[in-house]
């Protein structure tokens, strides 16, 4: 495989897993809405998750 291929295989897996440890902990935490709400930016889940205590 050549670098800028694995780079991408790579980038795409890293997303995947993110997303499986994010959706895992909403759910712990007892918030699965979160998994259903399309579209937040970063600075928009950072603040849902400040806003859950």
């Amino acid at each position: 495989m050549y670098p800028s291929e694995a780079k991408l295989v790579y980038a795409e897996q890293h997303e995947d897993l993110w997303i499986e440890f994010v959706e895992e902990a909403v759910e712990r935490a007892g918030y699965p809405e979160l998994t259903e709400t399309p579209g937040l930016s970063r600075a928009e889940f950072a603040e849902k998750i400040q806003d859950l205590d």
